[in-house]
């Protein structure tokens, strides 16, 4: 995460698009909120369908606290997600 803040703050974009494929590889129930956020904030768009559809299909194995404070926006889309 720091070298993704790193590479925005500076703006390295192939450094960018290497953090943005390892969130893509790595994203599971455990670490979808945190990576959903940083797929609104900056629109990746493979990234965000990747972690709706976690959201989606491992609800009943996350925290229900930690979906509950995502932004309105990304409940919205959760909750209209098409599998």
């Amino acid at each position: 995460m720091e070298v993704f803040k790193f590479a925005v703050k500076f703006g390295i974009q192939d450094l960018i698009d290497a953090c943005v494929s390892y969130f893509e590889e790595s994203v599971d129930s455990t670490n979808v909120c945190e990576f959903v956020q940083i797929a609104y904030s900056y629109n990746f768009e493979d990234l965000k369908q990747k972690c709706l559809k976690i959201l989606v299909e491992k609800k009943e194995e996350m925290d229900s606290t930690k979906i509950a404070e995502l932004d309105k926006n990304i409940l919205f889309d959760v909750y209209f997600f098409k599998l």
